[in-house]
């Protein structure tokens, strides 16, 4: 099994069972803060790039946007065709031959049903309520959309979350939205549908996890057990376990820089459908640097592979214990598992 890695100097291949040395690096896309696989093509690989990786300086027309075609070997860039000047903050792909969605800063998303060969803006996500009142804190306080997710059993729902602005649904493909934004912190890091149960909604902010128990209508601060708040990656089990994964910080990144304990970060793991939660036995303790994204193990009922912003990447083959794959890579904040 190979893991497509996306750092901020480019793409690293390794093989998950021996670790150690990068298979291959690719210094084209040259940074990469999103990534996503096409499920009906696993060679179809999309990667995103944008300025919080770049030093504050976005790909402004090059490179935010790129697909392999085979597993990650070799890239190509189609930013082009996304016919927008943004930076690329999220990209999902639904159970639905050649659709890509892609999420931008200024809370833009866009569709395409080509593998990216074109894109159509999805206007009426810019047609959202209260839209002129997202932000983001740090200057220039423009709001990205950094989550999207989609119903294994209801084809055309979709959630979206954006940082900061909350979470918007869609029942329609991408067509119009609603806010489903009570009772959440609206600065949105990831989200989760629940394959069993489209009801059950799982997400995770800069305040914590939140519960949603009727598809969004309401959500609930679920904190039994995090003894941090600021929360990123998520990974669900839906295999009648509910077990959950997640990680927290001990504070948002830029508490994160000149501390000797970094992020301060553990990973937690819930086996109620996120009601609780407990710390996982980590043989490195806090961890200086953080789980930035978490991918479920094709090889194992149980396992995962997670990677870090400091160069690590690490897999978990029983949900419980760890062992490191690679350290000391360029920052790491997403992947693909290709079997």
């Amino acid at each position: 099994m190979r893991l497509c890695v996306g750092t901020s100097k480019g793409i690293v291949i390794l093989d998950a069972n021996r670790g150690g040395t990068p298979l291959m690096v690719l210094a084209e896309p040259s940074a990469v803060w999103c990534m996503a696989a096409d499920e009906a093509d696993a060679g179809v690989i999309y990667a995103g790039s944008n300025g919080f990786i770049n030093g504050g300086r976005g790909p402004r027309g090059r490179g935010a946007l790129s697909r392999s075609n085979d597993g990650g070997r070799s890239w190509s860039d189609i930013t082009a065709n996304l016919g927008v000047d943004e930076d690329v903050w999220a990209i999902g792909v639904p159970r639905r031959a050649g659709t890509v969605f892609v999420g931008t800063a200024h809370a833009r998303l866009f569709r395409s049903d080509d593998h990216g060969s074109s894109f159509r803006e999805c206007t009426g996500f810019t047609k959202i309520p209260g839209r002129d009142r997202w932000s983001f804190p740090p200057p220039p306080h423009i709001p990205h959309i950094r989550a999207i997710a989609f119903s294994a059993s209801e084809p055309a729902t979709m959630y979206v979350g954006v940082e900061e602005g909350g979470v918007m649904l869609s029942r329609d493909a991408g067509e119009t939205f609603e806010a489903m934004n009570k009772g959440i912190y609206p600065d949105i890091h990831t989200i989760a549908v629940s394959r069993s149960d489209p009801r059950r909604l799982y997400a995770t902010t800069g305040g914590g996890f939140y519960l949603s128990e009727n598809a969004g209508s309401s959500w609930r601060h679920s904190m039994d057990g995090l003894s941090r708040n600021y929360t990123i990656p998520l990974l669900v089990r839906d295999d009648g376990s509910r077990t959950i994964y997640t990680a927290a910080a001990a504070g948002p990144p830029p508490s994160w820089m000149g501390k000797a304990s970094g992020a301060n970060a553990l990973l937690f793991r819930s086996d109620d459908g996120g009601r609780s939660f407990n710390a996982l036995e980590d043989p490195y303790g806090p961890r200086r640097g953080m789980v930035m994204r978490m991918k479920p193990d094709p090889s194992s009922d149980s396992g995962f592979f997670a990677v870090l912003n400091d160069g690590g990447v690490i897999r978990s083959a029983d949900g419980e214990s760890f062992s490191t794959i690679a350290e000391k890579l360029p920052p790491a904040y997403d992947m693909v598992a290709i079997p």
